[in-house]
């Protein structure tokens, strides 16, 4: 699968907790993708597989940052979500999700090393419950 660029409703399980973030500047980030924090910055984008860039939770909305970055987005974590998976198994309960894109996560570590979280339920080799806990310490 690609990584998103519009709206999806993604299936989620239980009551998520919610924040906003900062955007980036000039950035576009679809409801139910994955984003991530740039640690540099301190503002969030799309999630992608990008060494320093942890994932904060899933956008609640769709929102557009203007070039002045001064846009904030309703993040939600603390809940389960139906991501698309490259290659997962009934064996990897528990195990830790990576960041392919901001619609899709796998098993193996890419370049960045991103977790976006936990499988929690295995429902295809391609798809699957992740557990997306936020920030973390």
């Amino acid at each position: 699968m690609a990584a998103i660029t519009a709206a999806v409703n993604r299936q989620r399980k239980g009551i998520p907790k919610s924040r906003r973030f900062l955007m980036t500047a000039s950035t576009t980030i679809p409801k139910g993708a994955l984003v991530a924090n740039v640690t540099a910055t301190g503002k969030v984008v799309n999630a992608v597989d990008t060494a320093g860039n942890p994932v904060v939770g899933v956008a609640a909305e769709t929102k557009t940052s203007p070039s002045s970055g001064d846009t904030w987005i309703q993040v939600d974590y603390d809940a389960e979500w139906l991501f698309v998976a490259t290659s997962i198994t009934q064996a990897m309960i528990g195990t830790a999700m990576e960041v392919v894109d901001n619609n899709e996560v796998d098993e193996t570590a890419g370049a960045g090393n991103i977790v976006a979280g936990k499988l929690t339920e295995f429902v295809s080799t391609v798809l699957g419950w992740v557990y997306i806990p936020g920030l973390t310490t």
